[in-house]
């Protein structure tokens, strides 16, 4: 008689069980679910932002610096951290906006002079001046095309979910091959780090940038997602090494430039300096 009734009461233990286990693991998938979302609209606004930082760096190359300054200006409080990146670019735009002047001056006292034999002649420093500024032009059009390119990809990249080699849950933006982040693109770690550059197969493979949540980043070569090859490593505190790598550590030559300006060079074995190279 007592088993018979102690089966019911049993029975609705159980299925209490299950149904408490199976309502915090659907709120365990919803959380998951929102947190992905934010994710891909953070990535989404991050792309949004370089798209209009690069609009208005074109405008800085094309020799446009007024409209480029008042630009800046207008999207400093609106892009993610703009109160760092934006005053550098509207320093740079007010420089070249300055040698331009410059330059047109000269040009204006060059015609006015143009009797005068010497004033026909430019000196050295003049020509250096000018070949310096022309080779910093070309660069920042080359480096223009180079991210106008970078960002057409990521612009029309997908959107994926998966866990890094450390077990790492990371949210993808960007080129996919067979379901999987292949060729370049950009993830953020539940960590609140960051990936931007080339994939293989869900694995960071090839060149890329690293950037931890506490300041530090790695900036060379990755394969099977983890830092291997030629690449520098950077500090909060201002030091950074440079140099080979091996399944994430410091494997090989490689120079280490410390926050004192201490310079120090020679082979690396896991992290450890194990031999210094002679002065």
């Amino acid at each position: 008689m007592k088993k018979r009734i102690a089966l019911p009461y049993s029975l609705l233990i159980l299925a209490t069980g299950v149904a408490v286990f199976f309502m915090f693991k659907t709120n365990g998938l919803q959380r998951e679910l929102n947190e992905s979302e934010k994710a891909k609209i953070a990535l989404d606004n991050r792309t949004s932002q370089q798209k209009e930082l690069l609009r208005i760096d074109s405008m800085l190359v094309a020799g446009k610096y007024e409209e480029a300054i008042t630009s800046y200006g207008n999207t400093q409080q609106t892009i993610d951290d703009g109160n760092k990146v934006i005053p550098l670019r509207i320093a740079l735009a007010k420089k070249l906006q300055e040698f331009n002047a410059e330059k047109r001056t000269d040009l204006l006292s060059d015609t006015n002079l143009k009797d005068s034999a010497a004033s026909e002649i430019a000196t050295p420093r003049e020509i250096r001046r000018y070949d310096s500024i022309n080779f910093a032009l070309e660069k920042a059009r080359v480096q223009l095309k180079g991210m106008q390119a970078q960002l057409r990809k990521k612009s029309f990249g997908e959107y994926l979910t998966f866990n890094s080699k450390k077990g790492n849950t990371m949210h993808y933006v960007g080129q996919v091959k067979n379901g999987m982040a292949t060729g370049t693109g950009i993830a953020l770690l539940d960590t609140g780090s960051r990936y931007e550059g080339e994939w293989l197969a869900n694995k960071r493979h090839g060149e890329g940038i690293f950037y931890w949540s506490d300041g530090q980043r790695y900036e060379g070569t990755y394969e099977g997602d983890t830092r291997n090859g030629l690449g520098t490593y950077y500090w909060p505190n201002g030091e950074k090494y440079t140099g080979q790598w091996k399944e994430d550590k410091r494997n090989g030559q490689g120079t280490f430039y410390g926050k004192d300006g201490k310079v120090v060079k020679g082979i690396w074995k896991n992290d450890k300096l194990v031999q210094q190279a002679k002065k």
